[in-house]
């Protein structure tokens, strides 16, 4: 599976990735300069930035982002009743499998749809669900406590945020 996934990862899929890393960065950036001072980073950038550039790169379509992070993330709330957090991972897995037949059908621009038409059957749904369910559980989480760890040594060191 690693080898089929691989070329998702290429230096020159990340660059076709930039413009739209950037245009969510820069949105982020303005909502937090909207909402005035003080401002929660982490509510406001580091929550968001990372689930949607995953987004992006696995090939959830944008009109069904908020809907699917909202069910990966009630899948992993420790606050929610161990149903109410079963039912989120269903309804999670559930979307992942619809997700991945569409892209069966018509792959897509994502890594789904580029696995797909690369390598058809050979990549079983549940294998492919699995990736997708990885990559969220991985990354999400991960990359929004590094921008707030981030921008927090940024704070407590001006001299290095002088430099950036």
């Amino acid at each position: 599976m690693r080898q089929k996934l691989t070329p998702g990862f290429t230096l020159r899929k990340m660059r076709r990735m930039e413009p739209y890393i950037e245009q969510i960065v820069s949105e982020r950036l303005d909502a937090m300069e909207d909402e005035g001072s003080p401002a929660d980073v982490i509510e406001l950038v580091a929550d968001e930035v990372p689930g949607a550039v995953l987004c992006e790169l696995i090939g959830v379509p944008r009109d069904d982002r908020a809907m699917f992070l909202k069910l990966c993330h009630g899948h992993l709330d420790a606050s929610l009743s161990q149903r109410r957090r079963a039912a989120a991972g269903e309804a999670f897995s559930r979307y992942l499998l619809a997700m991945i037949a569409r892209n069966r059908e018509e792959p897509g621009e994502g890594l789904i749809g580029a696995v797909v038409a690369e390598h058809g059957d050979e990549a079983t749904d549940e294998e492919l669900r699995g990736f997708c369910v990885q990559v969220m559980l991985a990354g999400d989480d991960n990359i929004s406590g590094m921008i707030g760890l981030g921008v927090l040594a940024l704070l407590r060191h001006p001299d290095q945020l002088a430099a950036v």
